[in-house]
């Protein structure tokens, strides 16, 4: 499939009037409506690096819903001695970097808040790390940015879709695994809809101009 952006684009793209983004401008940030993150009981943040502003949107927006991060690579500590290095050596977003080093340090202490110091890839489960957190009238906001790693995942997901109030991605090497994303979309079609899907440049570009990485919304019809 030559044309797969524009494939997914036009066979589930469904319009959603009423779609803000939360998180960052750039990248980091992703596309909800303010009735799914309220109708929400649960954030599981898979990938955090170094921005947390989402996580701390859909906490201040939702001041009830739970947060799971999970990201080994991520501490306060670390993220102010990047933003200091960056201050020190006149780089770009330094003040950025310590802005998500204080906002990390108060979520982490705020008890609806944990920090998981997990890879999230097999032979991990997402409800595993969340058991006890789930019942049967759960919902669920996944967010995975996980470089690669969310195609481990898709089977669980789709599995266990019921749990879920919307599923936001970030889509690595779409050049490889495009037709993942495609059926996956599809598989979810009955409960979801795509309300928004998006190029991330950073992720940059294959040789027919489509992009390798894709930001995408589902959320519950």
């Amino acid at each position: 499939m030559n044309n797969y952006y524009n494939k997914i684009k036009e066979d589930f793209l469904v319009e959603a009037p009423s779609l803000f983004r939360f998180g960052s401008i750039n990248d980091g940030g992703y596309y909800l409506t303010p009735n799914t993150i309220t109708s929400s009981h649960l954030l599981f943040s898979g990938g955090i690096s170094s921005n947390l502003e989402f996580e701390y949107d859909i906490f201040r927006f939702n001041k009830h819903i739970e947060i799971v991060m999970v990201d080994p690579t991520v501490s306060g500590y670390k993220l102010i001695l990047k933003g200091l290095a960056r201050l020190f050596f006149k780089k770009p977003e330094k003040i950025r970097y310590i802005f998500n080093a204080l906002i990390f340090n108060y979520l982490v202490r705020q008890k609806r808040c944990s920090h998981l110091k997990l890879w999230l890839k097999k032979p991990e489960r997402i409800f595993k790390l969340i058991e006890g957190k789930v019942n049967s009238k759960s919902g669920i906001l996944l967010k995975l940015d996980i470089e690669g790693s969310e195609y481990d995942f898709l089977d669980e997901i789709t599995s266990n879709l019921k749990q879920f109030s919307a599923l936001v991605f970030e889509f690595h090497d779409m050049h490889k695994h495009h037709k993942k994303v495609y059926d996956f979309i599809a598989m979810s079609r009955p409960q979801f809809s795509l309300v928004f899907i998006g190029e991330n440049p950073s992720g940059g570009y294959d040789r027919n101009g489509q992009p390798k990485c894709i930001e995408i919304t589902l959320e519950r019809l």
